[in-house]
């Protein structure tokens, strides 16, 4: 339960973008890969775009402390919903 608060704070600290209302800042998916590697030091297993309701969508699989999860987000760091 613990490892899954911490996985889930981690994505939040990556979601958190302080861009202008209008205007926001768009990651090619090598750098969103970068990102979640040095914010939460998980191994990228794979990384993929998806198409989604939302547009497009980074998807990725990391691991770490051995557990392998995936992670969805938005080309702006946003999570999916």
């Amino acid at each position: 339960m613990r490892l899954l608060r911490n996985f889930c704070f981690i994505l939040m600290l990556i979601a958190v973008q302080h861009v202008a209302a209008d205007e926001r800042q768009h990651y090619t998916l090598d750098e969103m890969a970068s990102r979640i590697h040095k914010q939460s030091g998980a191994q990228i297993l794979s990384a993929e775009i998806r198409q989604g309701k939302q547009g497009k969508i980074y998807r990725f699989k990391v691991k770490k402390k051995g557990r392998v999860r995936v992670i969805q987000v938005l080309p702006d760091g946003s999570p999916v919903k």
